[in-house]
């Protein structure tokens, strides 16, 4: 039974082709919905001119309220401030926050106008880019220094985010890399905010390609960004060997945990780089990790004490490690070899689907908002391109099979 209606004509293609799906690869890659990348001052222009515009279309009686002043600002010179010069940008941002006090102390209390979807973003800027002050009527309103990333980045799609890649979101794509397959098929496509950390991102992929393929792949390559003992213990799960390596450098002041000898299981110490075995092994209370014990005169006259990342207690030394710690540090070494960096070249593959889907399907800048419209634009460019490349296939085909010998063949 196949259960995401979404998944079915991927499943048609990699039936119809005779595709093989043991081997696949992750990679994100950047858009930006519909909208105006927005300066900080522009962001409050932009915003506040949306809520006043809607407050005059529907309660052009509340709108009145407003100070004559501030309506002048961002309806009758709509615009005026988002245009300034970078010198006075400062001064017009700070006016901008002070407008933006105003308006949400005025209408904070009132049932009608603070329903409003516009009013809500009014209220949200406010509270990702102001410090509260700490009268009623400041004379100038602190401004955050480094607002969130998941902080308000347009008011025209609000669930846009702010990431090391910039403004926008982050697509996440998965695809066969079987060398005999006549062509590549995606098998998994899925959008989170340009904010997330590709960390979180493998096991999503995972389990949507066990629906597409029925199996979850035997190798799984990615970059860095997904490479954690945390990932390659978690893809083992599933039955995937992770080949990505690990970004972050090991500790220089102690020995790395490689030099330390786990059984397969990377659940057993067997010995430390001296040749001491552990006394014992205990699980800490909440069994997420173990406990390797060495007796005090074990360890009383060893040359790497100094070096040693054990702990001294009571007991002895004592060194805390867990099956994700153990993956690490063998990957650390593994990813140094030749036959790793041999069999894990097919990764930068991906990047050619990135650019085919920006190039030729428009994926770079998707022409919708918000992320429920997004996320079924993507979904319906992966598409494309997958019965593009199928297409392409038959048409090779059907080539071959008319062209001058082919019927001799035999």
């Amino acid at each position: 039974m196949r259960p995401y209606a979404h998944n079915e004509s991927t499943i048609a293609v990699i039936e119809a082709a005779g595709l093989r799906t043991p081997r696949q690869r992750q990679d994100s890659t950047h858009i930006v919905s519909n909208v105006k990348i927005l300066t900080r001052l522009g962001l409050f222009v932009a915003t506040i001119t949306g809520f006043l515009s809607a407050l005059r279309k529907v309660h052009p009686r509340l709108c009145a309220k407003v100070p004559e002043e501030l309506r002048a600002r961002y309806l009758d010179r709509e615009g005026y401030f988002a245009d300034a010069r970078s010198s006075e940008a400062p001064r017009r941002l700070e006016q901008s926050a002070l407008d933006v006090h105003a308006l949400v102390s005025l209408f904070a209390d009132h049932q009608t106008v603070s329903a409003m979807s516009e009013f809500g973003l009014l209220e949200r800027l406010y509270k990702d880019q102001c410090v509260p002050p700490e009268v009623a009527s400041p004379e100038r309103i602190e401004l955050q220094k480094t607002p969130s990333s998941s902080s308000l980045q347009s008011p025209s799609d609000p669930d846009v985010t702010y990431g090391h890649k910039g403004k926008g979101y982050e697509v996440q794509l998965t695809e066969t890399c079987v060398e005999d397959n006549p062509f590549q098929v995606v098998t998994a496509v899925d959008v989170n905010g340009a904010n997330e950390s590709d960390q979180h991102q493998l096991l999503p992929a995972l389990e949507q390609v066990e629906r597409t393929c029925g199996v979850a792949p035997e190798e799984m390559h990615t970059d860095a960004g997904y490479g954690s003992g945390a990932n390659i213990v978690a893809a083992k799960e599933h039955g995937t060997e992770l080949l990505a390596p690990i970004g972050a450098k090991a500790s220089e002041k102690h020995l790395p945990l490689a030099q330390f000898e786990f059984d397969a299981a990377g659940e057993q110490l067997v010995r430390c780089p001296a040749g001491q075995t552990p006394a014992e092994h205990r699980p800490t209370q909440t069994g997420k990790a173990i406990r390797a014990y060495w007796a005090p005169e074990a360890c009383a006259q060893c040359p790497l004490r100094s070096q040693c990342p054990t702990e001294e207690r009571s007991e002895g030394r004592v060194l805390k490690f867990g099956p994700a710690e153990v993956a690490t540090a063998r990957r650390r070494i593994e990813q140094e070899t030749p036959r790793f960096k041999e069999r894990h070249k097919i990764r930068s593959g991906i990047e050619a689907t990135n650019s085919e889907l920006k190039r030729c399907h428009g994926l770079g800048k998707p022409r919708v908002r918000r992320l429920p419209r997004i996320k079924l634009s993507v979904r319906l460019k992966v598409l494309a391109l997958n019965i593009k490349r199928y297409m392409s296939h038959l048409t090779e085909k059907t080539l071959d099979a008319a062209s001058p010998g082919a019927a001799c063949a035999c």
